[in-house]
């Protein structure tokens, strides 16, 4: 069975694996660990491994999986082999395996990716309230610039609970706010959409 092991490690790169299960990682091939209370980026993703310099969380491939699902290891590598099509067992152990979901990988993932929509936004209501202020007291408000005076304040509040916020205000934010990150990630969907549309009219 070890060269079931081995196989994985051969065929797919530690990075490839982290990050089809969800890890974000910046260009030093760093992420926010998904198995600690991790406020900045201490998990290395090497190519054949990963170490927390955080927790000391350290694994391979089938390791990673292993941890992050609460799998055996063998159930780790069905996973993998079954997810990434590899055919590396029989077809009787080839069917999806079902797990439950890591509670706490998957408030991390929600959090990682609210963080970026809400710092998205927050830059977005920051130009709009330089580029769009008014020039004289006569002009009228544009509305971009109104958006920006009613919502710089709340989302400057979200960013500090999502960036320096304590874990029970992260998890209260994840059990109660979904709504919230939702519309702004909408609204910023919505103006692209808008924004895409107005430089098709120009061409």
């Amino acid at each position: 069975m070890d060269n079931v092991f081995s196989e994985i490690k051969s065929r797919l790169a530690m990075p490839e694996v982290a990050r089809f299960y969800g890890l974000e990682m910046n260009r030093a091939n760093m992420a926010c660990c998904p198995f600690h209370d991790d406020k900045t980026p201490s998990l290395k993703v090497y190519d054949d491994h990963f170490y927390c310099f955080g927790c000391g969380a350290t694994g391979d491939q089938t390791g990673f999986v292993a941890k992050l699902f609460g799998l055996r290891q063998i159930d780790a590598a069905k996973k993998i082999s079954e997810d990434f099509g590899l055919g590396l067992f029989d077809r009787e152990f080839a069917a999806p395996i079902k797990i439950a979901p890591n509670p706490k990988y998957e408030m991390q993932k929600w959090l990682g990716e609210a963080r970026q929509t809400v710092k998205d936004y927050l830059t977005t209501l920051y130009k709009w309230h330089r580029d769009y202020a008014p020039r004289n007291q006569d002009d009228e408000f544009h509305p971009l610039f109104v958006e920006s005076l009613q919502k710089i304040d709340y989302i400057e509040y979200l960013q500090d609970i999502l960036t320096r916020g304590s874990e029970e205000d992260k998890r209260d934010l994840y059990e109660n706010g979904k709504a919230d990150i939702e519309k702004i990630r909408k609204r910023l969907d919505d103006f692209d959409n808008v924004q895409r549309f107005e430089k098709r009219k120009a061409i």
